[in-house]
């Protein structure tokens, strides 16, 4: 029988009293199999139908596939996409009333309830449209992407993706590549107080790590630097002895390209120490741009976008949620609950703008007309009033085109 604490209540409307339920199940990597469960009868108890799709390598972890109608490659038109483990440790969850804090409260629980609300609401509002959406939570994100490698195998060819990661309500226009290697560098043993003797593997790794951290890596004006970290140094075997191997473990985050950035690491390295490539890279991805008003920037941090085989032939690719990376994964992780609730009511607008071409115009119009003079528009007077927007119609949805050519029609 499942603990009473791991259940999900399919009756509650408050998404951060749903965001705290998940968070108290522990996800962290390779034992996300709890949550995996309660999200699954969660989905069954409401009418929504879930695939449960088991790793190859390790059977006893599943990605979870959940859809209105029955699935059946290609599958959904609109795919949401996070993932269900968290790094460790397991921190549950604190709820003030203002911000939730603990483990997965933006990385990625946080997305995983904005986007079960999200979908639910659509369901709620517009049930056929709903059998055009679904919702894709992956293991193993934090670690090595199997599960999204693994859930290739599903057929899925949505033509839109919105991966939730948390982006401070912006949109990612691009996500950074990935380059991890390993420098491993040989010397000659020697006793410490006869150096002649020998040749330090330290020394040698020493001096090219310095070239690589004052070498002027690629930079973009619009997509930003190319970084570089690094992360583990390891060598010696005594301190009485000159080191016979060192290594050390870099990653960078790559706005060109990853040819380019091994091409003159090979120049920086130039034979000194061999580069250990099999630890994985991936090209910078280019995102959708949001329509106004709605920002966008630049994302450091790597996603399981890349690993869908997929991408090149999505209509479009979104990244975007709550809370900010910057306290992902920290002893203050945490989430505010308005911003929490306001990435539910901007993934009902973007599924909507996409599938629809609608979008809420109370959300949508309002701020992106608050942004711009009447003037700028060629309206006169109160735009509110010019346009005649019934205020108490707060989810009308409009075609867009048509909606343009009321507004103006009214100049």
């Amino acid at each position: 029988m499942m603990d009473e604490s791991m259940k999900l209540d399919p009756n509650e409307t408050k998404v951060e009293e749903f965001l705290t339920q998940i968070m108290n199940i522990d996800s962290t990597s390779k034992n996300e199999e709890a949550l995996s469960i309660a999200l699954t009868r969660y989905f069954e108890s409401v009418g929504w139908f879930v695939i449960r799709q088991p790793l190859k390598s390790d059977p006893n972890r599943h990605n979870l596939l959940i859809t209105r109608i029955p699935y059946k490659a290609p599958g959904p038109r609109y795919l949401m996409n996070t993932h269900m483990d968290t790094v460790p440790p397991f921190i549950g969850p604190v709820n003030d009333g203002r911000v939730i804090r603990g483990r997965g409260s933006n990385d990625a629980k946080g997305q995983i309830a904005a986007m079960v609300f999200a979908a639910r609401r659509i369901a709620d509002e517009n049930p056929e449209l709903a059998k055009s959406v679904g919702l894709l939570l992956v293991v193993s994100e934090e670690v090595d992407h199997v599960g999204m490698v693994e859930a290739n195998n599903l057929g899925l060819m949505p033509e839109y993706l919105m991966v939730g990661e948390p982006t401070e309500l912006k949109f990612g226009r691009l996500q950074k590549g990935a380059v991890k290697v390993v420098l491993k560098v040989h010397g000659k043993a020697a006793h410490s107080g006869y150096p002649h003797l020998g040749e330090s593997a330290i020394d040698k790794l020493l001096d090219i790590l310095q070239e690589i951290r004052s070498h002027k890596w690629p930079a973009d004006e619009s997509l930003g630097k190319t970084t570089v970290n690094i992360g583990f140094i390891s060598g010696g075997q005594a301190l009485n002895a000159l080191a016979e191997n060192a290594s050390a473990s870099m990653f960078f985050r790559v706005t060109t390209s990853t040819a380019d950035i091994l091409n003159q690491l090979n120049e920086i390295v130039a034979g000194r120490a061999e580069i250990d490539q099999s630890y994985g890279k991936n090209e910078p991805v280019r995102l959708t741009e949001p329509p106004p008003p709605y920002e966008s920037s630049v994302v450091a941090f790597n996603t399981d976008l890349p690993y869908f085989i997929a991408r090149n032939k999505l209509k479009g690719a979104y990244l975007f949620g709550a809370g900010s990376i910057t306290t992902a994964h920290s002893a203050d992780e945490h989430i505010l609950i308005e911003d929490l609730r306001k990435a539910v009511e901007i993934h009902v607008d973007i599924c909507k703008h996409t599938l629809l071409g609608t979008a809420r115009k109370f959300l949508l119009w309002e701020k992106y007309l608050s942004f711009h003079s009447t003037a700028d528009l060629g309206i006169a007077g109160d735009w509110k009033t010019r346009v005649g927007i019934r205020w108490s119609l707060e989810r009308a949805e409009f075609p867009i085109a048509d909606y343009l050519k009321y507004l103006f029609d009214l100049v």
